[in-house]
């Protein structure tokens, strides 16, 4: 089984999710119902315990269950969409929140001056009586999605039954609004309902994109760690589940002297230590070098290429304050997932941590931070160079555009957004798992060419190339 908060979606995947995608395109209603935007989720799983038994699907999309969207006809047979865990539609619920609603309009005409009979009599003052309103609506609110939360009883491989309550406050959490509506969870609590195996789940986009968060018209994503973290943490146990994690090679040492040590990260391996207990680019070196190591800088897991670390917390200050006034030239090689129209040209789109769908960044021109990216398309001699250095075939590479990247700020996954965000270049990094470009890659096609700052010993500028005698053909990419 894939894990699905950082896949590569199979062929057979991608196959059925463009079948999916044209059916639903081809039914006004259901095209009707998603066309804003709506994440949909596909499930391949065996009729029996092994992935030799007979194949099939299961289809989802994210949200309440909506009557109208029943299923979508694929190639003249209906594919159902599952059921949710828990209809929320009508019964109990519809009643509590019809009164939640009788609250919400008692409030309106309290504030209006017009008392219903159920305020008349009272002597509170308006301020008070709209008060008492308010802390009324606010713990029916809560008591209600308490109850909710406890209808909503999921399953795992091992047979085991948990309430998404529960969960969350095994975690000492509480539950976000609509966990447990997502498409995966679904997914899942339907095979392991029918008794199938599962083999892959995948959510993918279907509709317009939004303006903050980066979603494209049949791209996959990974499930959210806010809402779905939890819950499918507990629903994938008793499953062999993929190691998310591909080493791309070994560190290598570019340059080194008594101030600085500089190295060639690769992809996959975090710069610094986290929780996921994974050996770092940090504590690497620390394993290798007398005398302390210290951050500078940091590079995304999944993108590779030259770092530099200090070797007193004297040159660890002089250089952060380089990178903190942008005096450091960074130089970012990549292949983005479709073709270019303009060689050349300036993104400008303010960033901002997307809470709802950590780590994942979005576009906010209210909250964000400013991030501006200067972008060029390499041709001829220096593309081939960059996909040959990113192991890509004819075949990979094509209908791709090689890119060298010079970030003017070093917003968090600034690169990523700038390339995938429809406002940006509207084409995600390839082998990008978190903004829509999974598949066709084996890693994320992003590398740290070179960087350029002033020693904290000489004084002199430095420059430090990643790669160089193994590909020299990159020198020329304007590092």
């Amino acid at each position: 089984m894939n894990n699905p908060f950082r896949y590569r979606p199979s062929a057979a995947m991608v196959g059925m999710m463009q079948d999916v995608t044209a059916a639903i395109a081809a039914d006004p209603v259901l095209d009707g119902l998603f066309r804003e935007g709506k994440m949909l989720g596909l499930l391949r799983y065996a009729t029996a315990g092994n992935a030799s038994s007979d194949e099939g699907w299961l289809l989802a999309y994210s949200g309440k269950r909506n009557p109208s969207a029943e299923g979508v006809k694929v190639h003249g047979t209906v594919m159902p969409f599952v059921p949710p865990v828990y209809d929320i539609t009508d019964g109990y619920f519809r009643q509590k929140e019809g009164e939640i609603s009788d609250i919400n309009r008692q409030i309106a005409e309290a504030l209006e001056g017009k008392f219903s009979e159920t305020l008349e009599g009272q002597t509170d003052d308006l301020a008070d009586r709209v008060e008492q309103l308010k802390l009324r609506r606010a713990m029916e609110s809560v008591k209600l999605q308490r109850w909710t939360f406890g209808q909503y009883r999921l399953l795992n491989a091992r047979g085991e039954e948990k309430s998404v309550l529960d969960i969350y406050a095994d975690k000492n959490l509480i539950p976000p609004a609509a966990t447990g509506d997502c498409a995966a969870p679904k997914l899942l609590q339907e095979a392991y309902g029918r008794g199938f195996m599962p083999l892959e789940v995948g959510e993918f986009w279907y509709g317009i994109s939004p303006e903050g968060p980066v979603r494209g018209q049949g791209r996959f994503y990974p499930a959210c760690s806010w809402k779905c973290g939890p819950i499918l943490n507990f629903m994938l146990q008793g499953l062999d589940v993929e190691d998310p994690v591909n080493l791309c090679g070994e560190p290598r040492i570019l340059y080194e002297d008594e101030a600085i040590i500089a190295v060639d990260k690769p992809s996959g391996m975090p710069a610094v230590p986290g929780l996921d207990g994974l050996e770092s680019l940090e504590t690497w070196l620390r394993t290798r070098f007398e005398g302390e190591i210290f951050q500078i800088h940091r590079l995304d897991q999944d993108t590779s290429g030259t770092m530099v670390f200090a070797r007193s917390r004297r040159a660890q200050g002089i250089i952060q304050r380089q990178f903190e006034d942008r005096e450091v030239e960074k130089t970012y090689l990549a292949v983005v997932d479709g073709r270019l129209a303009s060689d050349h040209g300036t993104i400008d789109l303010p960033l901002a941590p997307d809470y709802e769908d950590k780590p994942r960044q979005k576009v906010d021109p209210v909250q964000g931070k400013r991030a501006v990216t200067e972008y060029r398309v390499l041709e001829g001699d220096e593309a081939r160079a960059v996909f040959e250095f990113f192991g890509l075939s004819k075949v990979e590479s094509f209908g791709c555009s090689a890119v060298e990247f010079r970030p003017h700020t070093g917003r968090s996954h600034q690169l990523r957004v700038h390339a995938a965000h429809p406002a940006g270049l509207g084409m995600p990094i390839l082998g990008d798992t978190l903004y829509g470009s999974a598949s066709r890659a084996t890693r994320l096609c992003l590398h740290a060419a070179s960087l350029l700052f002033v020693h904290p010993t000489t004084g002199l500028p430095v420059r430090i190339y990643s790669p160089d005698d193994r590909a020299p053909g990159l020198r020329r990419c304007g590092t």
